[in-house]
């Protein structure tokens, strides 16, 4: 783990977090980052966050994920998908 602390983290970073903590193994990295930005290939747009992060690019998504990766607050699980670290 990091040394840290969620409130070094920003908005954007955070609220990655909250979707990957409500949501846990449900999304891969790509696929997290497609559903907030609201992309068209995401299949289903009827999800509750669905482009909730639709002024940014979905590299730039992406990219915060892999530092919440990095960092030691998300982890992959054996399927790849996202899960809070313990």
């Amino acid at each position: 783990m990091t040394d840290l602390s969620q409130d070094q983290l920003s908005q954007l970073q955070r609220d990655v977090l909250d979707v990957v903590y409500r949501y846990p193994g449900r999304f891969s990295r790509s696929g997290l980052a497609k559903m907030l930005v609201g992309a068209k290939s995401w299949q289903d747009a009827d999800f509750p966050d669905y482009g909730r992060f639709s002024s940014h690019h979905r590299k730039d998504i992406t990219y915060q994920i892999d530092i919440l990766l990095q960092q030691g607050f998300l982890t992959l699980d054996g399927q790849a998908h996202l899960v809070p670290s313990s």
